[in-house]
């Protein structure tokens, strides 16, 4: 099945049966409900003690080993049936595949994580977020315009919920990418968005002489410089504290590499724009911008392209009110009138990212 094959069966429901339609269809009418019950399900434990007994449990066995009411534990068992984490049979309590996913998928876990601590309770102020433009549901997290500005002052669990949703889908990629990275054997390599500094630590461990160049707000500059010297690497690094979006600010220095990986998701299409334009101007003769991003166009699995899709609700009503997780050919596009010249694409690096290597256009 060749890739637009593959994306076009993602929107066509036409092999559906009606009553299949309908069903999904009511299943989103559902859906915070689903979500809330599937949560309590997995915290109390009733998902673990079903799938440590292959036996099955019946409801007083469940109801000694869990800190839930007999109603809640009732209503929570009920509702776990309907949305497929376990079913009921003779009296006893089974998980399903879906539940046994739920529960130990490294990645199921770290979304919903991220949806209930991070997410959910702005999820309502996506009306008013698409209409204003601005992020409606972040006032339920701290008084800032945008999420990042409070990013290293969040409360303990939301802000491992945060870097663990954020480093997921970036970390295991770093050593991939970087024979990608020193193609061209660069001396200085510009961290745009360094966030804890991991790629930095990456780039140190990989190579012993480049010299890296951390670029971000100062808390979390504040986060990497800990994080890179706990690594074992007091030096070879710089910190510059610097709001990309400050039309009066230049990015000092000049790099062989500028590097953004899932940092230019966080922003508009103008704003791309105008830091493209920022980056240009702090490239070395010769130099490279390299951007790793994950498209939801270029997923090769239904499921990875909607997480991305909604992750593009959360930049909306949490994150800034403006970005999102782009298809490739909008983003390209943005590329092309900040005036770079797209050398290479890599996709499916690590199955989901895409790199893109881009210089100065004539």
């Amino acid at each position: 099945m060749n890739s637009a094959t593959q994306k076009k069966s993602f929107f066509q429901d036409k092999d559906y049966h009606a009553f299949t339609a309908l069903e999904k269809a009511h299943f989103i009418s559902f859906a915070p409900y689903a979500f809330q019950a599937s949560v309590l399900l997995r915290d109390y434990g009733i998902l673990n003690k079903l799938q440590q007994d292959s036996n099955g449990c019946d409801f007083e066995t469940l109801k000694s080993e869990v800190s839930v009411s007999a109603y809640g534990l009732r209503i929570l068992l009920e509702a776990g049936i309907g949305i497929g984490l376990l079913f009921e049979e003779e009296g006893k309590y089974f998980i399903t595949k879906t539940g046994m996913m739920f529960i130990s998928d490294a990645m199921v876990r770290i979304n919903t994580d991220f949806m209930r601590d991070i997410c959910y309770e702005g999820a309502g102020k996506l009306k008013e977020s698409i209409e204003e433009g601005k992020p409606k549901g972040l006032p339920y997290l701290g008084p800032w315009d945008t999420l990042y500005e409070g990013l290293s002052v969040l409360p303990p669990k939301e802000k491992t919920s945060w870097f663990n949703f954020d480093h997921y889908y970036s970390d295991y990629v770093f050593p991939l990418l970087m024979p990608y990275v020193f193609q061209s054997n660069p001396k200085h390599i510009l961290d745009i968005g360094a966030n804890t500094g991991k790629f930095t630590i990456q780039c140190l461990q990989y190579n012993a002489e480049v010299e890296m160049h951390l670029l971000d707000l100062p808390g979390q500059l504040q986060m990497a410089k800990k994080n890179i010297e706990e690594a074992g690497f007091p030096d070879r690094f710089e910190l510059i504290a610097h709001n990309i979006l400050d039309n009066n600010l230049a990015i000092p220095g000049q790099y062989d590499i500028i590097w953004m990986s899932q940092f230019l998701d966080c922003f508009s299409d103008e704003e791309i724009v105008h830091i493209l334009g920022k980056c240009k101007q702090a490239l070395a003769p010769g130099g490279k911008i390299l951007i790793n991003e994950t498209f939801w166009d270029k997923q090769p699995f239904h499921s990875s392209m909607y997480s991305l899709q909604m992750t593009s609700l959360y930049f909306t009503t949490i994150a800034n009110g403006n970005s999102q997780m782009y298809d490739s050919r909008v983003f390209i596009k943005l590329m092309e009138r900040a005036g770079l010249k797209i050398e290479s694409i890599e996709h499916k690096i690590g199955t989901t990212h895409s790199l893109i290597t881009a210089s100065v256009g004539s």
